[in-house]
């Protein structure tokens, strides 16, 4: 394995805390910009199954639909029951994330480099997003770049477990153990212990199952679940790769810099064949492989943020791809080669804060002045409306109604999804309505909602200022005289 050895007798570098430092401060500048997205459905949902664990309570053993768990995060965020100190924990990840991406881009491409790799990361969106959400595919990129840099200082034991917890946030991390079975010479025999130790991911993993969801396999339930209310296909097997590579690197995210990646990659083997067998090659690769084994035997809707690991890891080869570029074609003089780089480098940049700005605009204002809406309507549900009453919303709110209203917790089948109530017959209509129309996950569900808004059944108890959304109560409970 190549660039493993342990470096000694260097002076102290200082850059893996600048850098900490730099991501830490972004990530806490975006959490202020948009203050309502750390409660990210997902989080949310880790405290709906954390208190259903600890107080006994088994009503999302049946259900059709919910967040997938994530043991890991379950077990760890879970217990905080807090937004905003879960996000202080992913917060304190993001630095350590940054470094982490500096250290294992000095070891493969050299300091200046590795710099401009953990800098470029800051334009990121994805890590922005993924970072203040504390989301799942954020911890697997941080569980996986840690193996990748416990593997290079030969702490292969601590590495397997790396990728255990990566494991235990998502499965599909399991074959990003291959870089520990290809380790050569008298090295060998700690990294097969080490690849053992990511064996342990998997009863775990069955047994957190077990224990939130009433089935070891539960979770196939709701993927199921998700896939029948959303207008996402299940992606084939043969189209993820494409989907990944193409689709999401090249026509997506790197629209003008891709083929820098491409370039970097093969000038980086090219160099040095061993390489083959690096980790910072191997692993992002094989959780792509991950994903493709999951595909077969779980179908499921791919969303961008599942590859952010490969997103990273491709972003980094840009770098290298221009900075070697520019060496080969201006060495000297030095001012020429730089400027060069420099001109290359701005056009990565630029995409990516175009991304960012396109992604704030469509995505981050509308959500944070939905669940902004949501929260406002707490104090009113909690004084309104009487035990057992339905809640008709969309199913992104469905983990904060049950986080926070306790009989719609022991029973989820209270809050009504729109996109679920042509297949479940003839129902009485839902007592309170939360109308988020830019928040279905089908185009055809808001017609019956709107259908239903304009009967004359229904009455506007609260609206949102910026016109997201509204709430509704049947005119029969007379809310308006309370």
């Amino acid at each position: 394995m190549a660039d493993t050895a342990p470096r000694t007798g260097a002076a102290r570098d200082w850059w893996p805390w600048g850098l900490a430092a730099a991501h830490l401060l972004h990530t806490l500048w975006f959490a202020a910009a948009y203050p309502e997205f750390i409660y990210d459905p997902d989080l949310v949902a880790y405290f709906v199954y954390w208190r259903n664990l600890v107080t006994g309570t088994t009503s999302l053993h049946d259900a059709s639909y919910f967040t997938v768990p994530k043991p890991l995060l379950v077990f760890l965020l879970g217990p905080l029951d807090n937004a905003q100190l879960a996000f202080g924990v992913s917060a304190l990840a993001a630095a350590l994330f940054g470094a982490l991406v500096y250290l294992i881009a000095k070891r493969a491409f050299g300091r200046s480099t590795a710099v401009l790799c953990s800098l470029v990361l800051l334009l990121d969106v994805d890590r922005a997003v993924l970072t203040t959400r504390a989301s799942a595919d954020f911890f697997v990129a941080l569980f996986l770049y840690g193996s990748i840099w416990l593997a290079l200082e030969r702490r292969y034991r601590w590495s397997g477990l790396a990728i255990a917890l990566a494991a235990l946030v998502k499965p599909v991390a399991l074959p990003c153990v291959v870089h520990l079975l290809v380790v050569p010479g008298e090295d060998r025999r700690r990294a097969w212990t080490g690849a053992a130790i990511t064996l342990v991911a998997l009863p775990l993993t069955l047994l957190s199952n077990q224990l939130l969801l009433g089935s070891p396999f539960g979770t196939q339930r709701l993927f199921a679940g998700f896939a029948a209310m959303s207008d996402g296909a299940q992606m084939a097997t043969g189209e993820l790769l494409r989907f990944v590579l193409w689709v999401t690197l090249a026509k997506t995210i790197f629209t003008a810099t891709a083929a820098f990646g491409v370039l970097g990659i093969v000038i980086w083997i090219g160099r040095d064949r061993s390489r083959l067998t690096h980790p910072f090659l191997l692993v992002p690769l094989a959780l792509l492989a991950g994903y493709v084994a999951m595909s077969i035997t779980t179908p499921f809707i791919t969303f961008f943020r599942f590859f952010f690991p490969v997103q990273v890891w491709f972003a980094c080869f840009i770098v290298y791809g221009i900075v070697e570029t520019c060496r080969a074609l201006a060495p000297e003089p030095r001012a020429l080669r730089l400027g060069a780089t420099a001109a290359l480098l701005f056009f990565l940049c630029d995409e990516q804060t175009a991304r960012q700005f396109k992604y704030r605009s469509h995505f981050a204002t509308p959500f944070q002045s939905a669940m902004s809406f949501v929260a406002s309507t707490d104090g009113l549900l909690a004084n309104a409306r009487e035990q057992g009453q339905t809640i008709l919303a969309p199913p992104a709110f469905l983990p904060y109604l049950l986080w926070t209203i306790d009989d719609v917790r022991q029973q989820p089948d209270l809050v009504r999804i729109a996109e679920t109530l042509g297949s479940e017959g003839e129902l009485t209509p839902p007592d309170w309505v939360i109308y988020l129309p830019t928040f279905f996950l089908r185009a055809e569900a808001k017609a019956p909602v709107d259908a239903l808004l304009g009967s004359g059944m229904y009455q506007p108890v609260l609206a949102s200022p910026d016109g997201i959304g509204a709430l509704y109560v049947r005119r029969d409970h007379r809310v308006a005289s309370r």
